[in-house]
């Protein structure tokens, strides 16, 4: 039996059933291609859960009145100090720096007329920056306000500003000594120290590392003035309750890394962010080609919002442990792209909260998330600033309490128990110690002693605290001598 062969109306009815077929699938095509780029940026952005690690809107919330912000009157302490500078540069007056240093080591005896003259003109600056000192609490700039520019063009000058006044105060107090003046010699080494404890206040690490500066000079100052034998034992009382209050004033370490996340955040949030970070090559605009292009590339692979993810994710981890004494820290995992703790399985973790394996990856997945995520060595830099402030911070007051009993019994103690509670609620324990061990005390002979916490290197070098241009010192503390 032969067979019939199709005909042209059913060949014809064939392929009227495929070309809707077709149409469909070059409309899939089609709109697959349209809709790839957001198909990548939302699996960019949602391979990072996202988590909140602190209620922002409550860490923002800074209200402080302009009478009772020290910033108020260090920002117009900076522009009386300008005119000064205005009236010394037309007038070809320059700064007496060796003259400067010479009374640092010797005393105001051998302060010149130059230098004399050079102190006057800025009285009246100084005086109002006195004032902020006084105050208990200080910002410089809204966290949300904050932002890599805002950073850059006006935070150094006043950072420099207060390094200014700081060495300013310090002549002050020479001066006063110089007279007999101890008490109101000391007021003055306090409000550098005060000031140090402002920078710490709602501030990002940078103004945090000023604060730091300011707060290793004021301690220094405090620690010779004390030597002194016409320092009574009550103003070493008195100053070492005023080192203490002045202390109350240092913000935590979480509250320096919730800034710096904001700066962060904000950063990335403002147009042109990238932009703004690169140095200005081309002032006539002639890489908006580039730009645009790159701005595409980035949103292609969700920025802003993955990087502000990993951000979140790395901050809820390191907020976890960081406010902690070392002792009671997790460890760090020890991962190459950013400082994470292990987490802690006594609690438990919060929803959506990555591990440090699954947060080192999201990290290491784009170059921009790793340009904001601070790498390891430089959180370690951070918390080492800020454990050395606190060892600094411990070895003052000791020391002080130890010219007090000097002053009493006419010999540093012979061990750290005769501080205490007399002189010294209780022994601290070292700042920079993994187990909890107590601060170091040693006398060497009836006039002169050490009190030292071992250092970032954790190793104890026997109160090796003497700092040189060649030879840094291995542990942080100071040496108590009596003059």
């Amino acid at each position: 039996m032969s067979t019939t062969p199709p005909s042209s109306d059913s060949d014809e009815h064939v392929r009227r059933l495929w070309m809707p077929t077709l149409r469909t699938w070059l409309f899939l095509i089609v709109a697959l291609i349209l809709t790839t780029p957001f198909l990548l940026r939302a699996w960019f952005i949602w391979s990072v859960p996202d988590i909140r690690p602190f209620d922002e809107n409550a860490f923002c919330k800074v209200e402080i009145p302009a009478d009772q912000n020290a910033f108020t009157f260090y920002r117009e302490a900076g522009r009386l100090a300008e005119g000064v500078q205005a009236a010394h540069k037309a007038s070809n007056i320059v700064m007496p720096i060796e003259n400067m240093d010479e009374v640092v080591e010797n005393g105001w005896s051998v302060a010149n007329d130059s230098l004399k003259a050079w102190c006057q003109d800025y009285r009246k600056p100084l005086a109002e920056w006195r004032k902020g000192t006084e105050l208990s609490d200080a910002f410089y700039v809204s966290p949300r306000e904050v932002t890599f520019k805002v950073d850059v063009m006006t935070q150094f000058p006043v950072i420099n500003e207060a390094r200014h006044f700081a060495r300013l105060a310090r002549f002050e107090g020479l001066r006063l000594e110089s007279e007999g003046d101890f008490s109101k010699a000391k007021d003055w080494y306090i409000a550098i120290l005060r000031c140090s404890r402002h920078f710490t206040r709602h501030a990002f690490n940078l103004q945090r590392m000023t604060g730091s500066a300011l707060h290793a000079m004021a301690s220094a100052w405090l620690v010779r003035w004390a030597e002194d034998p016409h320092v009574t034992l009550d103003q070493l009382q008195i100053a070492l309750k005023e080192v203490q209050a002045a202390d109350q004033m240092t913000a935590a370490a979480s509250s320096t890394l919730k800034t710096d996340y904001l700066l962060a955040c904000n950063t990335l949030n403002h147009r042109g962010w990238l932009q703004e970070m690169q140095a200005d090559e081309d002032d006539e605009g002639g890489n908006e080609p580039g730009a645009t292009l790159t701005n595409i590339a980035l949103w292609l692979v969700g920025e802003p919002q993955t990087t502000q993810r990993v951000l979140r994710q790395v901050l809820s981890n390191q907020l976890s442990e960081i406010d902690k004494p070392l002792p009671e820290q997790q460890p760090q995992a020890g991962l190459a792209n950013a400082a994470l703790f292990q987490p802690d399985q006594k609690m438990r973790g919060k929803p959506n909260q990555l591990d440090p394996v699954g947060i080192n990856q999201a990290v290491s997945r784009l170059m921009i998330t790793r340009i904001f995520v601070p790498a390891p060595q430089n959180f370690d830099q951070f918390t080492n600033h800020v454990t050395r402030d606190r060892a600094r911070q411990t070895s003052l007051e000791i020391g002080l309490a130890a010219q007090a009993y000097r002053r009493e019994h006419g010999e540093f103690p012979e061990d750290s128990t005769a501080l205490v509670p007399k002189f010294i609620g209780q022994w601290p324990a070292d700042p920079f110690s993994p187990t909890g061990q107590p601060m170091h005390y040693r006398r060497d002979d009836a006039t002169s002693a050490a009190v030292w916490s071992v250092g970032a290197d954790r190793n104890d070098d026997d109160g090796d605290v003497t700092y040189t241009e060649k030879q840094p010192a291995k542990d942080v503390g100071i040496m108590l001598k009596a003059r």
